[in-house]
């Protein structure tokens, strides 16, 4: 996930602040896989149709307004087309494949079908993972009546305009999903523990199991990844490991590997400060 806020955007400059109740599903209504696409239209002082918070792709997921800085609130958007569900809502876009052709409105011609398959179920899953992040982070049901919403439902709620998007793309495809099914597999994820969950037990268990031997070898082997840094810039700048290598304080390798007290010792002597 990629953050890059839209911040030349006249919504994001408002700075308006909501308290979260839901998250909406957007697809974008045109053939166009690619979020990045969106996002430099979107980040324009000029653009003043929509401003959303993320755009999700085949193979990115980009956050574009702040949802993730405090549980319960997020940056006001403009994405459902109403106050009642810019005001409570947190909007996501996916992007559409470039195997289909829109006829008008909601329908569309399909070019490739099997290509076209491939990007939404893609999408859907990279969608799937975000809100399931939203609702750990918001702590919000997703079965809940009214919480996980598309944009077509929230205008037949009123909340929302008059939109198709994105069950048209499943309709128009032929697909087996819906957003019944959407909402069931955000709550079989969020049932699941997060993956930074995982990640913080298995190290907890792998630092209880570790001998100091192996935490040693370890340390060797973080040692050696920096001894392959290059010198940084401000350092070449200032000169300070040139003039010491030149001195013979040291043989001018590895400048970023950390130096043990013997080498340091070493270095002082040189200097004639331990004499």
């Amino acid at each position: 996930m990629t953050t890059r806020y839209l911040t030349q955007n006249p919504c994001y400059r408002l700075g308006r602040t909501i308290r979260v109740r839901g998250l909406m599903l957007h697809s974008v209504g045109t053939p166009q896989p690619d979020p990045l696409v969106f996002i430099r239209q979107f980040d324009s002082p000029d653009y003043t149709r929509a401003c959303v918070h993320g755009f999700v792709g085949p193979e990115e997921t980009w956050v574009t307004l702040p949802i993730l800085e405090t549980p319960g609130a997020a940056m006001r958007g403009w994405h459902g087309g109403m106050t009642a569900s810019n005001d409570a809502y947190i909007g996501i876009e996916m992007t559409e494949p470039d195997t289909i052709r829109y006829t008008g409105g909601a329908s569309f011609q399909v070019l490739d079908r099997e290509a076209a398959l491939v990007h939404v179920r893609q999408v859907l899953a990279r969608a799937e993972d975000l809100f399931t992040r939203l609702c750990r982070f918001h702590g919000l049901d997703p079965l809940a009546d009214g919480v996980i919403l598309s944009h077509a439902e929230g205008g037949r709620r009123g909340i929302a305009t008059n939109h198709a998007d994105p069950e048209h793309l499943w309709t128009g495809l032929g697909m087996d999903y819906t957003m019944d099914r959407f909402r069931r597999n955000v709550a079989a994820r969020l049932a699941q523990p997060s993956k930074e969950e995982d990640l913080d037990m298995t190290l907890e268990e792998l630092l209880d199991q570790l001998t100091d031997q192996q935490a040693h070898q370890l340390m060797q082997k973080a040692h050696r990844h920096a001894a392959s840094l290059p010198e940084p810039d401000w350092s070449q700048t200032e000169g300070g490991w040139e003039a010491a290598t030149g001195l013979g304080l040291t043989d001018g390798t590895a400048p970023e590997r950390p130096a043990k007290r013997a080498e340091v010792a070493a270095m002082l002597h040189r200097l004639g400060l331990l004499e």
